[in-house]
């Protein structure tokens, strides 16, 4: 060999051994590390969803190539770095509170930024999907309900959908492009905060009860993939090794399955759940009917980390509110796109107890004080009837506080003196103040049906733990005129109707 072409070769492996070094000093990172940075970098192949590097710009003679085209200055930053300690020195006092003020600006920008609508980058995923859908009767951006979707999903609080029916398309495209725009915020902030990437963990994970479902929700999902969002659809119909593999190759942003099917995969540690930031459930009363109640509190249980749960309950039954209270916090909103009765009443218990006399009813209003736990009762009654159930009241040990429409105030219980009775008459009761009562009682019979309503769909707002007692003697007057309507708002509201009333209600109609 000529000693050109040796040194060519030796040049040659050279080189090959300096890709190799840095070959096996990127491997150093975890699988987990790389599998996320992958998941980012394909996200960012798909077509741009904000206009950074979009613009065209002329070179200019010290960037001819604009290879410093959407990089920052280094060398300005560190020149207004040495002003900004000469200012310092200048005048500490000052330059703090500048500093502290401009903080704080930024921080009530954001927050503006929050309570108005929603931001340009959410509609372009709306209008992503209506490309594909042409069926669509309006617009996907004029919802109501996906604008209070979008403001419960950032105010931090579950939402229970109660409608009685499944998810519609508008619904899922709201849900998914709210996702989709929470997890482009997300990775904004990270590179701004230099804070290490969060797991590999889908950012939304969304429960169906059946394989037609799953298509649907996947439909909608797969609109956005031209944005850089995957889905996945996990369901019985394929095979579980094949659907392990494709998980692991494709690290999707949003998992749509069935609980028994990815309560399979997780076993087999074929997808992370712990990180899980947004949790849908659809169709809760088919899962409960095809006995996946278990499965799908356990999937809850899994999601380590803090998130949001969306529970569609498409039943008014009253035998279905444990299962959601179980899958939602304490303080939810309530989205509905229907007015009836039946959906602003969801989630409501309610009792009619029907009793032979005066006495026999005052002891069953007592029996029900002593049977509730809620700590804060309120009881809407006659005035007339505050005496006696003041002193009952007393007699339980409770604390007893009397309001009117005129100053009107919920008193929060205190936990050394126990539970707290508030008092409001029922004909000045205000039911713009209602909604935060949880435990109704209502001694008295309601003087017209219209107030029974009021009261049913006034309570409980943002809870799914109401429940409303009505006592009520045989021979009372006016019982048996409003007996038929009220045995409809139960029936239609899923809830018990006694036999006393229900009898009442068919000799009054006869």
């Amino acid at each position: 060999m000529a000693k050109g072409d040796d040194a060519l070769a030796r040049k040659k492996n050279k080189s090959n051994r300096k890709k190799m070094n840095r070959k096996n000093e990127s491997s150093v990172v975890s699988a987990r590390t790389a599998a996320i940075i992958a998941a980012k970098k394909r996200r960012q192949t798909g077509k741009r969803s904000m206009c950074q590097g979009m613009c065209f710009s002329l070179p200019t003679p010290e960037d001819p190539f604009n290879e410093k085209l959407g990089k920052v200055n280094t060398a300005k930053k560190k020149k207004k770095k040495d002003k900004s300690r000469d200012a310092l020195s200048v005048n500490k006092t000052s330059s703090f509170k500048k500093s502290t003020r401009e903080a704080d600006d930024e921080k009530k920008s954001k927050k503006t930024r929050k309570i108005g609508g929603p931001p340009k980058l959410l509609m372009q995923y709306l209008t992503e999907i209506e490309s594909k859908f042409h069926h669509l009767e309006k617009p996907l951006f004029t919802s109501t309900w996906g604008n209070e979707f979008w403001k419960s999903f950032h105010s931090g609080r579950d939402v229970v959908e109660t409608s009685g029916s499944s998810s519609t398309l508008e619904q899922i495209a709201w849900i998914v492009s709210t996702a989709a725009e929470a997890i482009t915020t997300r990775e904004n902030d990270e590179i701004e905060e230099e804070n290490p990437l969060l797991g590999n963990s889908p950012f939304l994970l969304y429960l169906v009860p059946s394989q037609s479902k799953a298509t649907q929700v996947r439909s909608v999902c797969k609109a956005l993939k031209s944005l850089g969002v995957h889905s996945v659809s996990l369901h019985k119909g394929a095979e579980l090794d094949h659907q392990i593999s494709g998980l692991k190759s494709v690290e999707p942003e949003f998992i749509v399955s069935t609980p028994e099917r990815l309560l399979e995969i997780v076993a087999l540690k074929g997808v992370d759940i712990s990180e899980v930031s947004l949790l849908v459930i659809d169709e809760l009363d088919s899962l409960c009917a095809s006995g996946y109640l278990d499965a799908v509190k356990s999937i809850k249980k899994a999601i380590s980390s803090e998130h949001r749960s969306v529970v569609f309950n498409d039943s008014f039954s009253a035998s279905y509110i444990p299962a959601v209270q179980s899958l939602v916090g304490r303080s939810i909103n309530r989205l509905s796109v229907s007015d009836s009765v039946a959906s602003q009443a969801s989630c409501i218990i309610q009792t009619v107890n029907v009793c032979a006399s005066e006495g026999k009813k005052l002891q069953k209003f007592s029996e029900v004080l002593d049977s509730t736990s809620s700590r804060k009762i309120h009881i809407v009654a006659k005035e007339e009837s505050f005496r006696k159930l003041t002193a009952l009241l007393k007699l339980k040990g409770l604390s007893v506080i009397i309001a009117n429409n005129k100053d009107f105030k919920i008193i929060s219980a205190d936990t050394k003196r126990g539970r707290l009775a508030c008092l409001v008459d029922i004909e000045q009761f205000d039911s713009t103040e209602m909604k935060d009562f949880e435990t109704v009682l209502l001694p008295d019979f309601v003087p017209s049906f219209q107030t029974y309503v009021e009261i049913l769909t006034s309570m409980a707002r943002e809870s799914v733990r109401g429940v409303l007692h009505s006592f009520v003697t045989e021979k009372e007057e006016g019982v048996s005129c409003l007996a038929g309507s009220l045995v409809n708002v139960l029936e239609d509201c899923g809830q018990i109707v006694p036999d006393c009333w229900r009898n009442m209600s068919t000799s009054m109609s006869d």
